[in-house]
């Protein structure tokens, strides 16, 4: 029963959703896992062709090699290819100053990619399920989201499709029991480190007690989700036909409809979201429209001006001398690049690896810090290197395109830069061991 209900329903949300057809070929990304190994046994009884792709993250010793034989055997059993792949992730990690698991999805997709555009697959195929959805809008709702940020994860975003995505963890582990489908465990999915698995143990059981149909609901309430914010799109899309003009150096928005609007506010948050203001801001410059004109606001790459019966909107130019300072006390800065900062003990600092955040040694700094855009002749020592660096060829790197190079900013402490902003922080002021207090920056949104 567990099969034909399982099997039906898959191919029913493929044929919904336009996934794929019978005629096309999947790259699938397996980890040996019960739902990428339940995935791969549902194409296969699907009669869909598929082949699969391993990658050995080298995290977790002989555990992690264990899983490449596994999958190994898996694609020789279907008689389909196989790929695999090993990764130095956390070497990537500490280059890229990412976290472990944005450094494995970063390695994992870009990898995935090459194999489907050089040996001809038409979509790569991953096994995202119901419950990884309503985790990962729990994570989305926790750090601060707007609608679009509870719609859900796509069943398909270009090229990555998810055929699992209707299924509950629950289902898909009864299914694989029942049909005898063997798979690997992941002892890292039981360590509540990482804020996923630690939501999954700890928080959604809660929610479980409280609503025994969560998933159920979870699934109901995407649907409004996204009908709402398909509903605001279509608004705002007619809005901006009536309000926004474009210029030669930017655009110029109708003040006196935003004004007079009952939703002047969220519409404006809607737009000044786009030139990177975040939601503070937009309320100020909300307040201020009917006052003295001629106040500006900057993002980190927009300069708004407020005029008599326009809001202008235009790129920033270079501004080498703009700086401005940062003093050890909880305190934010708009320019040249809006931060919030906090002072934190070893107690009550939990690591954030998010390269939006800088996390520093509070006794290795001197203050008051500078900010400042970055200079050609800039160099400092990236996280995880030994040598200097210069801030440029960093650029040039991580790839930031040249209309956005000039609006990179550094954090100075002395002489030395001590976080090239949003890109990597200095290897000297790093948190270890021995460090007591934290002196904590993050690129407001």
């Amino acid at each position: 029963m567990a099969e034909k209900l399982l099997a039906e329903a898959f191919l029913e949300y493929i044929n919904e959703e336009k996934l794929f057809t019978r005629n096309n070929k999947l790259l699938v990304g397996v980890s040996g896992g019960i739902d990428s190994v339940t995935l791969c046994e549902l194409l296969h009884r699907s009669n869909i062709s598929f082949a699969i792709a391993h990658c050995n993250f080298g995290l977790r010793g002989g555990e992690s090699d264990a899983d490449d034989i596994f999958v190994q055997s898996l694609a020789d059993n279907y008689g389909v290819l196989h790929f695999r792949k090993y990764f130095e992730t956390k070497k990537y990690a500490e280059e890229n100053g990412v976290s472990i698991q944005m450094a494995a999805r970063d390695l994992r997709y870009e990898w995935f990619e090459e194999i489907r555009s050089k040996e001809q697959f038409d979509f790569i195929a991953v096994a995202t399920n119901l419950n990884d959805d309503l985790e990962t809008m729990l994570i989305n709702f926790t750090r601060g989201t707007g609608i679009k940020g509870l719609t859900g994860i796509k069943p398909r975003n270009g090229k990555v499709v998810r055929p699992l995505l209707f299924a509950y963890r629950d289902q898909i582990e009864t299914f694989a029991r029942q049909e005898e489908i063997n798979w690997r465990e992941d002892s890292s999915n039981q360590s509540t480190k990482y804020l996923r698995n630690d939501i999954r143990h700890n928080v959604v059981p809660v929610l479980k007690r409280a609503n025994p149909s969560l998933e159920n609901t979870f699934r109901e309430n995407v649907i409004h989700f996204k009908q709402a914010e398909e509903f605001i799109q279509n608004r705002m899309a007619d809005i901006y036909e009536q309000i926004i003009e474009q210029q030669k150096d930017g655009v110029a928005l109708d003040k006196a409809f935003i004004v007079n609007d009952p939703d002047g506010r969220f519409i404006l948050f809607r737009i000044l979201h786009r030139y990177a203001f975040h939601r503070d801001q937009t309320n100020q410059i909300f307040e201020l429209l009917n006052q003295q004109p001629g106040k500006q606001f900057f993002s980190s790459a927009y300069v708004l001006t407020i005029d008599r019966e326009k809001i202008f909107i235009q790129p920033r130019e270079k501004e080498g001398h703009v700086q401005n300072h940062l003093e050890p006390a909880d305190m934010e800065i708009s320019r040249p690049v809006p931060l919030r900062t906090k002072v934190l003990t070893m107690d009550e600092f939990t690591m954030d690896k998010s390269v939006d955040v800088a996390c520093l040694d509070f006794e290795k700094l001197s203050f008051p810090l500078t900010v400042r855009t970055w200079q050609k002749g800039d160099s400092f020592v990236p996280l995880g290197m030994k040598g200097n660096k210069k801030v440029s060829d960093l650029l040039v790197d991580e790839k930031i395109p040249l209309n956005q190079k000039q609006h990179v900013s550094v954090v100075v402490s002395g002489d030395e830069i001590v976080w090239v902003v949003g890109i990597r922080i200095s290897d000297k002021v790093k948190v270890n061991e021995e460090t007591q207090k934290v002196f904590l920056m993050e690129l407001i949104s």
